[in-house]
């Protein structure tokens, strides 16, 4: 400070000395006051520095202008971006879904913030209201398939398409849910558990999905009959029983609260038939009928299912071939196409019998106690056709459709399963049957479709058309006669009409076999 006052010391005299009063008194003294700033200004000007910056001013100022303006008006989006979320938030938790819907759309119109919660949430939204597929749509945007994109929506997508993934799942797909499964960086909550346990079980990993659906089992009890099955492949037998005690409690007491369930009633009564209480299964199918007419082709199937079960007991418990026919009898009367019961059927023409009492003799005494003498019929014309006693099998044939009126549907469905059968077909055999349930019903459209396959087979392509042409128009599976008639007419060589059988193929919606 000492040194500014000696350095400056005149010039402040200088200054001070001006303010006397006769100088203060004078025009020049005021006029210096108003002109000192323009003279300030022009000694600047003069170096051009100076000039730059004061030409750039309006600039800057512009400049800062616009960007206060910006940065005031996103902060006012933000904040109204901010009300709508805590206002969507409210509305979820109320489940005022529409409400909510269109707080969550205003947030993506305004793209201020929360734009990835936004649209999280409106998926969320899809999948409660039921809109899988949008939901869906807005998880993949979200959680890009090889790229690291929103956890929370690779985890939900992970769950969402954890049900649609199973053995049969193309590479691509298991690749695909695989990722999800990597990018949501959770393999501990319990709907992950599921999701990872399902991938292994598509991938066969076995111990792993055993992990992992323990680690699921206690908020997911719907996992226990899948536990009992793991452990029951794996060998583990009192664990598999453990699991299904476990199971069929948890299925009881869900179904007296929602008794209408019935695929949780199809999976009560399937633990049951694990746990060999096959009189308690039949009852809860036979309510599950009753309560859920329906669904009566699926209840069919599985009461038929429980006729083999217990048909198999009593053939290892060595019970007469009269009672087996008689359990094979009940299970094709609910379902002439049950597989199991058919094959079962065919398996007397090779059945083995204790002592030296031979199976036709057994059969034999079948038909004449009259207990169950047309299925007996069946399985004595299966096993003279083995025998290459042709005529005897064709009449034993027609005897069975003598006696029952559903005889022929049997035989149809017999002559299907053995032309079909992988590993030895016979088609002779099976030609024979279904021209014995023709003779019965000459214009059935299902046993024409069936020896038009059979002709297909042995390639004798005039009788295989007029088969399939008589079928095509009340035939249920009409895609599969058209692709056969086009292989009929590509063999004929009549390439225009093979063509058009291919188109019509392919036109038609796929239907379940």
């Amino acid at each position: 400070m000492n040194n500014f006052l000696k350095k400056n010391r005149h010039k402040l005299r200088r200054w001070w000395n001006s303010f006397r009063l006769p100088a203060v008194l004078t025009f020049d003294f005021y006029w210096e006051i108003v002109a000192w700033p323009f003279k300030t200004v022009f000694t600047a000007w003069q170096q051009a520095r100076v000039r730059n910056l004061l030409l750039g001013l309006p600039a800057l100022l512009a400049v800062a202008g616009l960007v206060w303006f910006s940065a005031s008006s996103r902060l006012q989006a933000s904040a109204i971006s901010s009300s709508y979320w805590v206002k969507a938030g409210a509305a979820m938790s109320a489940k005022d879904y529409a409400s909510a819907q269109i707080l969550l759309n205003r947030i993506l119109e305004e793209n201020s913030g929360h734009r990835e919660d936004a649209l999280h949430a409106l998926a969320i939204l899809f999948e409660d209201v039921g809109q899988t597929d949008r939901a869906a749509a807005l998880f993949r945007l979200l959680a890009p398939e090889g790229k690291q994109g929103y956890s929370n929506a690779h985890r939900r997508l992970a769950i969402l398409t954890s049900s649609k993934i199973n053995s049969q799942s193309s590479p691509n797909d298991l690749k695909a849910f695989a990722w999800h499964l990597q990018a949501a960086h959770d393999d501990t909550s319990a709907e992950m558990a599921v999701a990872w346990g399902r991938y292994c079980l598509a991938t066969r990993d076995i111990d792993g999905a055993r992990k992992f659906f323990r680690l699921a089992v206690e908020q997911h009890p719907e996992l226990l009959t899948t536990l009992g099955q793991i452990e029951a492949a794996t060998g583990n037998t009192d664990a598999a029983v453990s699991n299904y005690e476990k199971a069929s409690e948890y299925l009881s007491v869900h179904l007296r609260s929602n008794p209408a369930d019935y695929m949780k009633r199809i999976d009560y009564a399937q633990v049951m038939m694990r746990l060999g209480k096959f009189d308690i299964a039949k009852i809860i199918l036979e309510e599950g009928l009753r309560s859920n007419p329906d669904q009566e082709t699926t209840w069919n199937w599985l009461l038929a299912s429980l006729y083999v079960n217990f048909h198999d007991i009593m053939s290892a418990e060595g019970r007469p071939i009269s009672e087996l026919l008689n359990q094979i009898d009940k299970a094709l009367v609910l379902d002439p196409n049950h597989g199991a019961a058919l094959t079962r059927l065919m398996a007397y023409a090779t059945a083995k019998v204790e002592g030296n009492v031979e199976l036709r003799t057994i059969l034999s005494r079948v038909i004449a106690e009259g207990e169950q003498p047309a299925l007996a019929h069946l399985a004595m014309g299966n096993l003279c056709w083995m025998e290459d006693k042709n005529e005897q099998a064709m009449f034993h044939f027609e005897q069975a459709m003598e006696i029952r009126s559903d005889v022929p549907v049997t035989l149809n469905n017999l002559a299907w399963l053995i032309s079909h059968d992988e590993k030895k077909p016979d088609l002779d055999r099976s030609l024979a049957m279904i021209n014995a349930a023709l003779e019965k019903q000459p214009d059935n459209a299902s046993f024409l479709d069936t020896r038009g396959n059979i002709f297909v087979m042995r390639k004798e392509w005039r009788s295989a058309l007029t088969d399939l042409e008589k079928a095509l128009k009340d035939v249920k599976d009409k895609k599969a006669v058209h692709k056969n008639l086009a292989l009929i007419y590509e063999q004929l060589e009549l390439p225009e009409i093979a063509d058009q059988h291919r188109r019509l193929g392919v036109e038609i919606v796929d239907q379940p076999k």
